[in-house]
């Protein structure tokens, strides 16, 4: 067992908006951190729902994305802010503030499996899109950060093997964020034009290709 890190009340308030919002159950769910929640109006871009649509143009995604939380906070709310939905598809994306918080690469993984089993228990047939790390100018800048990185990504893929039900989603393996082709396959030259200031979250050029690398790795259910 390990120590909770945070505090678990600290988001309440991100989840009271969920839960005023109308249920539509069955869509595809996009559930994770900051880079999720900053996809839409309030920070200048367009909205996550209106990229992610099916081939026939019909609305399917929700934006579940809260700032700044951890795999545990994603968990302790998932009755709250998953289950009423009953996604037919879980796209999830977290580590950056697990790493901030002190969590080891294990305890992530423990806590997003657990996450994964509540779902597949309550939302039979849901399928997983688990997101490994997103390329970042963060690590470009400091290499010391990829061993961790790397072991993170390593289990998770490992654990996406084991299940029918799990897609492994590899940032690095897409040319969207990369100048150069030859550049793919790691952190240490990405495009530095995706990004704000903060050299963490996503300019509006970095939505756009989010929406152009989601759009094809969710083409099987789009």
């Amino acid at each position: 067992m390990f120590d909770v890190r945070v505090d678990l009340k600290r988001l309440e308030d991100r989840i009271e908006r969920f839960e005023e919002k109308p249920i539509e159950t069955g869509k595809i769910m996009f559930y994770g951190n900051s880079g999720f929640t900053r996809w839409g109006p309030k920070h200048g871009h367009r909205p996550l729902e209106d990229d992610i649509r099916m081939k026939d143009g019909s609305p399917v995604a929700i934006n579940h994305g809260f700032g700044t939380s951890t795999v545990e906070e994603q968990l302790y709310y998932y009755n709250r802010a998953v289950l009423p939905w009953k996604p037919k598809a879980l796209v999830l994306l977290s580590y950056g503030n697990n790493r901030a918080q002190g969590y080891s690469v294990g305890e992530m993984m423990s806590l997003l499996a657990r996450l994964c089993d509540y779902a597949r228990h309550d939302i039979p047939g849901i399928k997983f899109y688990l997101c490994n790390v997103r390329p970042l100018i963060l690590y470009t800048e400091n290499p010391v950060s990829i061993e961790m990185v790397n072991e993170y990504n390593s289990l998770l893929k490992a654990y996406c093997d084991r299940y029918d039900d799990c897609i492994y989603i590899d940032h690095t393996k897409s040319p969207l964020f990369y100048d150069s082709p030859e550049d793919m396959g790691g952190y240490e030259k990405i495009r530095t034009d995706l990004f704000i200031e903060d050299k963490v979250h996503y300019n509006q050029k970095g939505y756009d290709a989010y929406k152009e690398f989601f759009t094809e790795v969710l083409d099987d259910i789009l």
